[in-house]
């Protein structure tokens, strides 16, 4: 493996970078990272499950969620109804498959939208320095000084309630996570020598950004983005328990739970209790792989 130096490496491959073999081991156990510990696939597995069936909702759903049906209201466990009903009749099991689709799309909206706008801040910020990291740096504090659900809350109010809404708030909330990670991550690799020998060696920076930078800091991001999800899954729940977020009669797990506080109290607790176990398992599953991804990536740096 070639030793960049303060004279460039002309023999170094473009398309891997003078960093030579280091660089490409990074991004090979990127994909490596995730096996191993059988928490880790167990969660994974988990995750993949609830995946498949938002997918497959319209099709594994035994009823039609929406379906009000007064005479049913508040049934016990069933053939027709496998987890009974809510206070309107509709079957339980049916709302909490379709439920997977918003409960999974929200989060993953909101971590992709702080992931884009996260990483490409703390990146511009690292690479330029002087003033212009001066600048990011105090407007990526402002927002972190500023209570992502009162920014959702304000949101609602100018855009109406809804999971656009919410989603779009805490995805700006959530974004100075993100920002000061890849800032800080960011830095360590603009200042190793195969940067230096790439811009010697007269590519651009953006060439350098996409194609050698990113994939480097790449595990750090996803460590990071894995623990948002589960972190923004809470808020979202919680955001739609209070009546911001998902609108009824959609089915959404943090609405259910709101819904079925009547239920609860009348000894139906399932249609409150269920979705209630479903995020606390959704979110135990993503904390668990973000954890182990930062494990590995701290071994690997040692």
């Amino acid at each position: 493996m070639a030793v960049v130096t303060d004279t460039p490496d002309t023999t170094a491959d473009p398309e891997k970078g003078p960093r030579g073999d280091n660089g490409l081991v990074r991004r090979r156990w990127l994909g490596r990272m995730l096996g191993g510990s059988r928490t880790t696939t167990v969660s994974i597995a988990v995750l993949a499950l609830f995946v498949l069936v938002a997918v497959f909702a319209p099709w594994l759903a035994p009823q039609d969620p929406n379906a009000v049906s007064l005479a049913d209201s508040l049934q016990g466990t069933s053939a027709d109804h496998l987890l009974g009903t809510d206070q309107s009749g509709r079957d339980v099991l049916s709302r909490l498959i379709h439920g997977a689709r918003t409960s999974l799309l929200g989060p993953l909206g909101v971590v992709t939208g702080a992931t884009l706008l996260g990483v490409t801040i703390g990146v511009i910020a690292a690479w330029r320095g002087g003033w212009v990291d001066t600048v990011l740096s105090r407007v990526v504090e402002l927002i972190f000084a500023f209570p992502g659900v009162l920014l959702a809350i304000l949101l609602v109010a100018v855009l109406s309630a809804g999971l656009k809404a919410t989603v779009l708030a805490l995805a700006i909330a959530y974004t100075p996570y993100m920002a000061r990670m890849t800032r800080s991550a960011a830095l360590g690799e603009r200042h190793r020598p195969y940067i230096r020998a790439l811009e010697i060696q007269g590519f651009s920076a953006a060439s350098i950004i996409v194609r050698h930078l990113l994939p480097n800091i790449a595990p750090l991001v996803l460590a990071q983005a894995s623990l948002c999800f589960g972190y923004a899954m809470i808020d979202l729940a919680g955001l739609s328990f209070l009546g911001f977020g998902v609108q009824p009669p959609q089915a959404d797990w943090g609405a259910m739970i709101s819904e079925g506080q009547v239920a609860l109290l009348q000894g139906a607790p399932l249609s409150a209790l269920a979705p209630g176990v479903l995020i606390v398992i959704a979110v135990v599953a993503f904390s668990l792989i973000g954890e182990s991804v930062a494990d590995r990536i701290r071994r690997a740096d040692r």
